[in-house]
């Protein structure tokens, strides 16, 4: 874990390791890219330029620059707004004076990062047509409150019609559902074996049934899709395997298993059980990095978000798992305040931590973390089919 760097004794100026001039040169390009650098244009040009620059970088430590740099170069792709507020609360913990908004928003500009969505990690296939639609089912399923058909969500590829996801739901879908079920035909069909770091492959199209989601909205603005809205169409996949099961009444999981099996013998995929066969191969032994989401900061905006407050003592308690940040120890700067998690769909040992609608942190459960860094995707080996 980073210590804070603001209870270090006052260590060397960040510019005694980092020349001026390199800075200067450093700022100048970002103040290209950057409207809000613009102000501090006058700084750079001059013969008094070199003393400007290290008059207003006097108090940057190399330690705080080093603090600065792992924060906004993480992967994570953080907003140097972030940034900045966790600097000054690092420097309000230990009564330090915080460093000036602009000057955090300077250091941010000299490092260089991956922009936000444009990762290699993501690669638009050329001419495909995906559907994202819902349809009822006739076949009843058994539950507590008594016998009634679901609701199936599909993600299929035109005009093959290949089933890439589905969930099944007592209730018309909402925007989170929709989300969770794209997510689902991005990353689980690239999870093999051979590649625990796959490539996303989004759509050329996507044809939605109702509309769109603000999150969806962003990932289809940023990744180049074209969306079409429409409404309800048929599904010949669904109508033809259901009406061999006409006056069978079947309990949930049965179900998605039979379902499921259907996929792989109509298509040679079986979502339910591809994502199975992977829970267990990886095993008890799993690592951020294996995680899309890490790599691809996009699909987060696909996962549903939950309001928690985190602890006085820096922890997220969530249902009954008790998760840390243990980089920086971010969330003990935030203790009693509200924030929002998003739950990887892979693992329930990790969580994405936003406020102000920005990403803040990860999170581990520290029930289901490991010495070695690792930790077990599932309180359970695997997870059974179906939930």
């Amino acid at each position: 874990m980073r210590a804070n760097p603001f209870s270090l004794a006052r260590g060397p100026s960040w510019l005694s390791i980092e020349a001026a001039s390199v800075i200067r040169e450093r700022l100048r390009k970002a103040a290209e890219r950057h409207q809000l650098l613009s102000e501090q244009v006058p700084r750079l040009s001059g013969s008094r330029a070199l003393v400007e620059v290290a008059a207003f970088f006097s108090e940057v430590t190399l330690p705080v620059a080093e603090m600065i740099e792992a924060l906004y170069t993480s992967p994570l792709l953080r907003s140097a707004t972030t940034v900045e507020a966790i600097m000054r609360r690092m420097a309000q913990a230990v009564g330090s004076p915080p460093l000036p908004p602009e000057v955090v928003l300077c250091v941010c500009s000299t490092f260089v990062r991956l922009p936000s969505w444009s990762t290699p990690a993501v690669s638009r296939s050329p001419k495909t047509t995906w559907r994202l639609s819902w349809h009822q089912s006739t076949i009843p399923v058994l539950r507590a409150a008594g016998a009634a058909p679901p609701i199936v969500v599909l993600v299929t590829d035109e005009p093959s019609g290949k089933v890439l996801a589905f969930r099944c739901l007592q209730s018309p879908p909402t925007a989170a559902e929709l989300g969770l079920t794209f997510y689902d035909a991005l990353v689980d069909p690239q999870l093999g074996q051979p590649s625990l770091r796959p490539q996303i492959h989004p759509p050329t199209r996507l044809v939605i049934q109702g509309s769109l989601s603000t999150e969806m909205a962003q990932v289809a603005q940023e990744w180049g899709m074209e969306i079409v809205e429409g409404g309800p169409v048929g599904s010949p996949f669904l109508q033809q395997w259901e009406a061999e099961l006409t006056g069978r009444t079947l309990d949930p999981v049965h179900y998605l298993r039979i379902l499921d099996r259907v996929c792989e013998r109509t298509f040679g995929y079986a979502p339910f059980l591809h994502k199975q066969r992977r829970a267990r191969w990886v095993g008890w032994h799993s690592r951020l990095d294996y995680d899309p989401a890490w790599s691809v900061a996009g699909l987060r905006a696909l996962l549903p978000g939950f309001v928690a407050q985190v602890r006085k003592d820096g922890l997220l308690e969530w249902q009954g798992w008790h998760y840390r940040e243990s980089e920086a120890d971010v969330l003990s700067y935030w203790a009693r305040e509200t924030v929002t998690l998003r739950p990887s769909p892979l693992t329930e040992a990790l969580i994405w931590v936003y406020w102000k609608d920005a990403i803040l942190c990860y999170a581990l459960a520290e029930e289901l973390c490991h010495e070695d860094g690792s930790y077990r995707p599932y309180w359970f080996p695997y997870p059974r089919l179906g939930e």
